[in-house]
């Protein structure tokens, strides 16, 4: 049986094969880079003089860097790491510095058990994760007081995977291999993952896909995305320390 580092290994090493790297000018972005890339761009601590810190953790090729470093430039001290050399060796030229760790086994801690950052990201992660709820602990000790946790998952809520459930069909939620994903998570699943670690949710986004009765989208999006955990596709949250009665 493969482990972790063996899976993301070959899975980077596919990507690079077909050239699927979002850093390329001609690839499209995900949206929920560009919103986590937004959350962070519009914090008013930026009109400070001194830089913010952000770790990205499962940085794979570096696109919510480079987004970082276009938009903010010495304004932000960015770090990433991940499991795969091979990812890491793409992402390189977008942070200040790269780190090859396995979060589930206290990487965080290890690594950086002196720093605080002001903002820890966690694209498309958690669920790849046999224990995430350790992993944010983890985040939890090296976040600043004032920081904020930065997080997306798929959401397997979404209508159309709950068209395909009720056909009697799993979902096709992953990318390349259907073992991709260890868990699965609606946006009430993640919310309780959230509080229980210590978080509260203060921001949702997400990317938003809509049944296409609803046209022209321009004019149904405020209203469907009162709804994220029916037409959200993917959904990103921006939370801070210390639990709410509203999380």
């Amino acid at each position: 049986m493969r482990n972790h580092k063996e899976f993301y290994e070959e899975y980077w090493k596919c990507r690079k094969a077909e050239g699927r790297f979002h850093t390329k000018e001609e690839m499209r972005v995900p949206q929920r880079i560009s919103i986590a890339a937004g959350m962070i761009v519009n914090d008013k601590r930026f009109e400070k003089d001194e830089p913010i810190s952000v770790l990205d953790i499962g940085c794979g090729e570096g696109t919510l860097g480079k987004l970082l470093k276009a938009n903010l430039g010495d304004k932000v001290i960015i770090t990433g790491c991940d499991i795969s050399k091979t990812a890491l060796k793409i992402a390189r030229m977008y942070y200040s510095n790269v780190h090859e760790l396995d979060i589930e086994v206290n990487g965080l801690i290890k690594r950086f058990y002196e720093q605080k950052f002001d903002y820890v990201v966690l694209l498309e992660v958690l669920e790849h994760l046999f224990k995430p709820e350790n992993v944010l602990k983890q985040v939890d000790i090296i976040l600043k007081g004032d920081g904020f946790l930065i997080a997306s998952f798929p959401n397997i809520a979404w209508y159309k995977y709950r068209i395909d459930m009720l056909r009697g069909h799993f979902p096709k939620n992953y990318l390349l291999y259907p073992g991709e994903h260890i868990q699965n998570f609606t946006l009430h699943s993640f919310y309780k993952l959230l509080r229980e670690a210590g978080f509260s949710s203060i921001e949702i986004d997400g990317q938003f896909i809509f049944p296409r009765i609803f046209k022209p989208v321009r004019f149904f999006n405020p209203i469907l995305k009162k709804f994220p955990n029916l037409f959200g596709y993917q959904i990103v949250l921006k939370a801070h320390k210390g639990r709410t009665e509203q999380s």
